[in-house]
């Protein structure tokens, strides 16, 4: 009991600590901030409920936990937040007007809307192409892809690594252009949008959840209103119970979305029935490990030996699997969890949980972590400046730019193994953006020769 006491008050105090300095930031808020809000849900909210299931989850149970290591958790994860919002506040101020986000929902309007609505449209269009062609709905178990994977197109798998990503772009920008639209163009885009997000979020309940929290953020930061007045709090609980909606639909549907092949109609639940049974969400919560878990294992079997780190290899592995097969066609690398269940000598299904950038910080460099986290997140947080400060002339890139590095930040679920994609990812950004560049360039030039031509006739 003492352990699920301790978490219970941790995680309050965290969630105090974080309320507070939102409550004194708000609506002022930037990148980083926005990155403290999901942390605060990942290592506030999420700890604090699951202390309140005096139990056993899929993989522990708090009831005899070692306090001391729980408390590290969480005075780890406040170290790193205070070093960033520290040093950013005071040593870059001026970068950081860049990133407020009524700043960049002024400039995600400047989008091109013609490219807006063909990814829109495409990322719909996948799905169904996913479902009908290839019988896939949404995420593929290990045991599916051993089976078939490889015989899937390697577009189509190419696709799937960032559809999460373009869809959560896709999102922000579909949002600005609601906030700055006129009445009856915003009816439109909030009709597109309330159909896109549950198509496009159909991989995995966490993305629903991070636009739904985005949006009101978004929203009440543009609009400068005060989110703690009590007026809001209908608000809340309206979004409260979408969630609840939609996750109860998931949880009833979940192994039906997982299986491959066609649907089979007739032996679905009931939709309306389905979409009341809380008791589905319930217990899923009640069961489901958090990522802030994956934390705990690492700083728990770091008490009892200190020796228990990898030194830089879950990291070092992560840049492998990022690099693409065409430039290294002979890459090995290990899977994270095979390592992990080495490390700690348990079955790979024991550490089955989100790997958070704090714990996989913690279990390759230590304590070390603090500082190596710390800079990591900054080095982000000025490049993502940096960039946006550059690419303000091409709203497009800047868009997808500002919504790559967002939804690694904000996806603290699984940010701690894509720190490279997601560079990955900038670096094929850049590339477009140069080419758009030359080709610009070259076609000013050939326009000017032809002008010039033309006129000397």
């Amino acid at each position: 009991m003492a352990g699920n006491i301790s978490l219970l008050l941790f995680s309050f105090l965290f969630i105090c600590i974080v309320t507070f300095y939102l409550f004194k930031k708000w609506p002022d808020l930037d990148v980083i901030d926005l990155y403290i809000i999901f942390v605060g849900l990942h290592f506030g909210l999420s700890p604090f409920i699951r202390g309140l299931h005096f139990g056993k989850d899929v993989i522990f149970d708090f009831r005899n936990s070692n306090p001391l290591a729980i408390g590290l958790v969480f005075l780890q994860v406040l170290m790193i937040l205070f070093i960033i919002r520290f040093i950013s506040l005071y040593l870059c101020p001026q970068l950081m007007n860049y990133l407020k986000i009524r700043h960049l929902i002024s400039l995600w309007y400047q989008t091109n809307k013609y490219v807006l609505f063909f990814i829109y449209f495409w990322l719909i269009l996948f799905q169904f192409i996913s479902y009908y062609k290839y019988g896939i709905i949404t995420y593929i178990s290990p045991d599916d892809y051993a089976e078939f994977g490889k015989h899937l197109p390697y577009w189509f798998t190419s696709m799937r690594t960032i559809y999460n990503i373009i869809s959560f772009c896709v999102f922000m920008s579909l949002f600005a252009y609601i906030v700055k639209s006129n009445k009856y163009q915003q009816y439109l885009l909030i009709i597109l949008t309330i159909v896109f997000i549950p198509i496009s979020t159909i991989f995995g309940r966490r993305y629903f959840i991070e636009m739904i929290v985005a949006s009101v953020i978004f929203w009440f930061v543009y609009k400068k209103e005060n989110i703690f007045r009590l007026k809001y709090l209908t608000t809340g609980l309206i979004l409260v119970c979408t969630f609840f909606v939609f996750s109860n639909l998931f949880q009833a549907y979940r192994s039906v979305f997982q299986s491959v092949g066609k649907i089979e109609i007739n032996k679905l639940d009931n939709p309306f029935s389905a979409a009341l049974n809380y008791n589905l969400t319930i217990k899923n919560f009640a069961c489901r490990p958090g990522t802030w878990e994956f934390s705990f294992l690492v700083i728990n079997n770091q008490l009892n030996r200190t020796e228990m780190t990898t030194n830089g290899k879950l990291s070092l592995e992560g840049f492998k699997s990022s690099v693409p097969r065409l430039f290294w066609p002979k890459k090995q690398f290990a899977v994270v969890d095979d390592i992990l269940s080495e490390l700690y000598n348990v079955n790979p299904k024991d550490i089955d949980i989100g790997k958070n950038l704090f714990g996989v910080g913690q279990v390759d460099f230590g304590y070390y972590s603090i500082i190596i986290v710390s800079l990591v997140i900054l080095f982000i947080i000025y490049l993502l400046g940096i960039l946006v400060k550059i690419t303000t002339p091409y709203p497009t890139f800047l868009w997808l730019i500002s919504g790559n590095i967002i939804f690694f930040l904000i996806n603290i679920e699984e940010n701690g193994n894509e720190l490279f994609i997601m560079l990955k990812n900038m670096i094929i950004i850049l590339i477009l953006l140069m080419i758009y560049l030359i080709t610009r360039k070259i076609y000013s030039m050939v326009l000017d020769k032809i002008t010039a031509v033309r006129q000397a006739h």
